[in-house]
């Protein structure tokens, strides 16, 4: 069985909500329900799981374009590999 609740939201937070569930392509009370949902279901967001590498990065001082280097030449260099195992 299904309860109703009222909360008091400011204006503000009104809008956030209401312009991510028209980007989500949800109504306001499908949105809410979902985004409670994960939230108390234990399912990490990725925000929830990234946050420690963007708090790592961040306290690391490295620069945007060093990150996208870092990612760049990894991915090079696995590329590489698969291809030379292929190759044996």
């Amino acid at each position: 069985m299904n309860k109703t609740i009222e909360i008091p939201l400011p204006e503000e937070l009104l809008k956030m909500v209401d312009e991510k569930a028209r980007r989500s392509g949800l109504g306001r009370d499908v949105y809410i329900r979902d985004l409670l949902a994960r939230d108390l279901g234990g399912e990490p967001s990725i925000a929830d799981i990234l946050a420690p590498f963007r708090d790592q990065v961040g306290s690391s001082g490295i620069t945007d374009d060093e990150l996208d280097r870092l990612f760049s030449d990894a991915r090079d260099e696995s590329h590489q590999e698969r291809t030379r195992v292929k190759g044996q």
